[in-house]
């Protein structure tokens, strides 16, 4: 029983770290046609997107400390 745990407990790891992004594709064109599209540091710019089509805006902040 534990093997059986175990087994799947590292295919879900391995599931997890499986990447469709190449090394030479950017994070920007790994995200383009994602149905969350993220704008990195332009508030203003992501704003009004979200105006234009009608979406609630989601702000990700975080601090180092």
């Amino acid at each position: 029983m534990r093997t059986h745990v175990a087994s799947l407990f590292v295919l879900g790891l391995l599931a997890c770290t499986a990447s469709r992004t190449t090394v030479s594709e950017t994070p920007a064109a790994a995200h383009e046609g994602a149905p969350l599209p993220f704008i990195d540091d332009a508030y203003d710019t992501a704003l009004a997107q979200a105006k234009a089509k009608g979406l609630p805006l989601f702000v990700d902040t975080w601090a180092p400390w």
